[in-house]
């Protein structure tokens, strides 16, 4: 059954344990963390302990962007993370993953599909995508260890070391002296190079390759030696069929990464809108229970108000009757001597000031909000009305 369960003030790590189906994480709000989805459950033991989330079906879940980290184990099915500014580490998701605008480090273990990410701040580490995937605008480093069949790239502006990919590799980055670019596919390797580029592109030995651009080549033993421009970067690859590296005016390389790209945001770009139409009931469901709620609670604050009002009102009557018993006790007749002038009566006491409306509605809306009980608001009214 859907579910919906807020957390508020919510500044420590959350981690999604388990969901079973699909699952969209977005950063939204400030403090506030919400899951919608199939039976879902939030543990905390407190003590800055991190919020540990489960659901067993689909699941959406909304949590701080300034959270300084977020965690996702396990999702049986497709997963879409966006829009956090602390480290994303995702351990497992069993279907296609889409990820973007994230800051700082993004660790991503296993991904069973494809993989798109795009507008990482930080560094990014993967070990292992099962389909195809594409990485783009990337401002730190980045490390693949497997990739089981296409990978495009474009736009890493730090070291990229890619250990493999099994079938073709596409590049489009800027090659910058002083970082490590280390590349190995199973099949071809397609490179487009910007006009100001200066790199050098080792080869071992037994790759085939084509060249589109102006370059020097040097044969050596330990292998082939391209250079284009001052050959500041160096760049290692390793092509299990042929290297053809192209020049910016070029569109292939261009027209085969927008196909990547499309391909797999036409399986991912669905995900969310699922999600929000299954969820799109649930949010109505919630506001039309938070209505009769508010109603309900009116009710129970207007009957309070009432019930406090009697109370002071006999409380203010008795106090007015003891009032009264004392004076009788303390003064009784007048009484007079012979030669002596009757005493004076003692100055009456001043009037209790009564209490402020300010004030019951304060101790009314303590009422409201559970923080005191019918029974200590009464008696906070009657102190109040009993001050000097």
């Amino acid at each position: 059954m859907a579910k919906r369960i807020d957390q508020i003030d919510v500044n420590v790590p959350v981690i999604v344990q388990t969901v079973g189906g699909d699952l969209v994480l977005r950063g939204r709000g400030h403090g506030e963390m919400i899951v919608d989805g199939d039976n879902p459950q939030i543990e905390n033991i407190g003590g800055g302990q991190p919020y540990m989330v489960h659901c067993g079906g689909d699941c959406r879940v909304f949590v701080p962007p300034e959270m300084k980290k977020v965690v996702v184990y396990h999702v049986g099915g497709d997963a879409r993370i966006a829009d956090l500014e602390g480290n994303v580490e995702i351990e497992s998701i069993g279907g296609d993953l889409t990820i973007g605008h994230v800051g700082r480090a993004t660790t991503i273990r296993t991904v069973g599909g494809d993989l798109r990410l795009k507008w990482a701040e930080g560094d990014v580490t993967i070990q292992n995508v099962g389909g195809d995937a594409t990485l783009r605008e990337i401002a730190g480093n980045l490390h693949i260890q497997n990739v089981g069949a296409d990978l495009f790239l474009r736009a890493i502006e730090g070291s990229c070391i890619v250990d493999n990919v099994g079938d073709d590799l596409v590049l489009n980055i800027a090659f910058h002296a002083g970082h490590e670019y280390r590349f190995n596919a199973g099949s071809d390797i397609l490179c487009r190079i910007q006009p100001d580029t200066g790199a050098q592109f080792r080869l071992p030995p037994d790759v085939e390759f084509e060249l589109d651009v102006e370059a020097d080549v040097t044969e050596k033993n330990e292998g082939t030696f391209i250079t284009v421009g001052d050959g500041a970067a160096d760049v290692w690859l390793s092509a299990g069929s042929e290297l053809r590296i192209i020049g910016e005016e070029e569109d292939y390389v261009f027209n085969l990464g927008a196909q990547i790209e499309e391909e797999l945001e036409a399986r991912l770009s669905s995900l969310e809108e699922k999600l929000n139409q299954q969820f799109e009931g649930l949010d109505e469901r919630i506001q039309a229970h938070s209505e009769r709620f508010a109603e309900h609670a009116a009710r129970i604050a207007s009957q309070a108000a009432r019930h406090a009002e009697r109370q002071v009102e006999r409380a203010r009557r008795s106090l007015d009757r003891r009032k009264m018993k004392s004076r009788k006790r303390d003064f009784g007749e007048p009484r007079f001597a012979w030669g002596f002038p009757p005493e004076p009566p003692a100055p009456p006491r001043p009037p209790v000031e009564p209490v402020r409306e300010e004030e019951r509605l304060m101790v009314l809306r303590m009422v409201q909000d559970g923080k005191i009980t019918i029974e200590e608001a009464e008696r906070l009214l009657a102190a109040l009305e009993n001050r000097e």
